[in-house]
């Protein structure tokens, strides 16, 4: 029982959290750090107490202890200090939802850099990578969403992985991924689907990006997993008569006999994507270097 009562007062670092003002030992014992850290983080980046009682030293209020515990969870998974204490910095302490409406997203305060999306894949805190990868797509679309913060943060992610092993559950590759899927699922079109992109496994997200950056052109799209598409001449069972578009990523096994075949069908026009893309000259076949590129032009040929 005496065990019992003295968790009950304080023993506990949920405990701690919520006694405001708190002295730098017991932040220092709830985080599991030493209480000369704590006056480091505070010279150096300003993560230090707020409240102050006259008479008495500064304390720590719960919005101090909610940024050092992010400063703590970052460093720990290999961020650099200098870069967390900026990323804690920009902390509020709660977190809204990670389902709320798009403009109700941290009041504008989101820091959309690959570094911040980084750092949230690492902790790993999913709903502020959902937030700040809908922000991106809302001000600057898809494409450049991608390109100009998911795949840098990626590269961050895999240059930073200094350790052998990982602890289960422990993917900032699969955060990242999940985030920008949920993004792209909310990006509904109402209509018939007038794009089928078809696809290997490797150029799956690709498929994705196109298919999200047509959404945002209120052009319905779907993906077509190139592996699931059937052979020995049943290739274009799923391409419906007078279909708009087929745009192909690369060169998945069946892309030949499909682009051939949708070719000679004569209803559809065909848009090929990437470096690997078939080397086949046809009517209806289409070449596009860039996947700006292709919105471009098969927003035009369904508008056409």
């Amino acid at each position: 029982m005496a065990r019992s009562s003295s968790h009950a007062n304080g023993g506990s670092a949920d405990a701690d959290l919520h006694a405001a003002p708190l002295t730098v030992a017991a932040v220092a014992r709830s985080l599991g750090v030493a209480a000369s850290t704590l006056r480091t983080w505070d010279r150096r980046y300003g993560l230090g107490p707020t409240a102050h009682q006259a008479g008495s030293h500064r304390r720590y209020t719960p919005e101090d202890v909610a940024r050092l515990h992010t400063m703590r969870r970052l460093t720990l998974r290999g961020v650099a200090p200098v870069d967390a204490a900026r990323i804690a910095s920009q902390a509020e302490g709660s977190e809204p939802d990670a389902e709320q409406q798009p403009d109700e997203d941290d009041g504008g305060s989101l820091v959309l850099d690959p570094l911040t999306l980084a750092a949230a894949a690492v902790e790993p805190d999913l709903g502020r990578a959902v937030r700040m990868l809908r922000r991106a797509v809302r001000d600057e679309g898809v494409p450049e969403a991608w390109t100009n913060l998911v795949v840098p943060a990626l590269e961050m992610i895999d240059s930073g992985r200094h350790q052998l092993a990982e602890r289960p559950g422990t993917y900032p590759d699969g955060v990242v991924h999940t985030a920008f899927m949920q993004v792209l699922r909310e990006l509904e079109v109402s209509g018939p689907v007038k794009v089928r992109i078809l696809a290997g496994a490797e150029d799956r997200i690709a498929a994705h990006v196109l298919a999200g950056g047509l959404a945002q052109q209120d052009v319905a799209a779907v993906v077509v997993r190139a592996e699931r598409v059937p052979a020995n001449g049943r290739s274009l069972e799923w391409l419906p008569e007078r279909s708009e578009v087929l745009a192909v990523i690369g060169n998945p096994p069946p892309a030949e006999a499909v682009v051939s075949e949708a070719s000679d069908r004569g209803d559809v026009e065909i848009y090929l994507l990437g470096e690997e893309s078939p080397g086949i000259w046809l009517p209806r076949v289409h070449r596009v270097r860039t996947p700006r590129a292709a919105m471009a032009e098969i927003v035009a040929a369904v508008a056409g």
